[in-house]
């Protein structure tokens, strides 16, 4: 694939650490399409991992979106905080769920919408 003449340059770059995780109960497949979304129209790069809910009353299957500080689009530390919220609504709304939590740094955010 590659011939005895191809070569590659050596690229290296570093940003301050930050991580930001939001976590969602929901179906990962559709989450992911809309993380993708949210990725293409938002230079970011995210990780996404199923987990469980294991709570008083009942489980539930859902994921856990990581946003770090990436090098290759790096951030300012409050942004990163700002795009798990834009994410966490645009998901909120796509896999029709009521809440979400947003650990980070600063502090832990859990938001829902109740029904009156």
């Amino acid at each position: 694939m590659f011939g005895a003449s191809t070569r590659f340059r050596k690229h290296s770059a570093s940003c301050d650490t930050a991580e930001v995780s939001l976590y969602m109960a929901g179906d990962i497949e559709h989450a992911k399409q809309v993380i993708r979304l949210y990725c293409k129209n938002n230079p970011t790069c995210v990780t996404v991992t199923p987990t469980t809910f294991i709570y008083r009353g009942g489980e539930e299957a859902g994921f856990v979106v990581a946003f770090r500080n990436y090098p290759r689009f790096p951030s300012a530390r409050g942004s990163l905080e700002v795009k798990a919220r834009e994410l966490a609504e645009m998901l909120r709304e796509a896999l029709g769920q009521k809440s979400y939590m947003i650990v980070a740094e600063s502090g832990t955010t859990w938001s829902t919408e109740e029904n009156d």
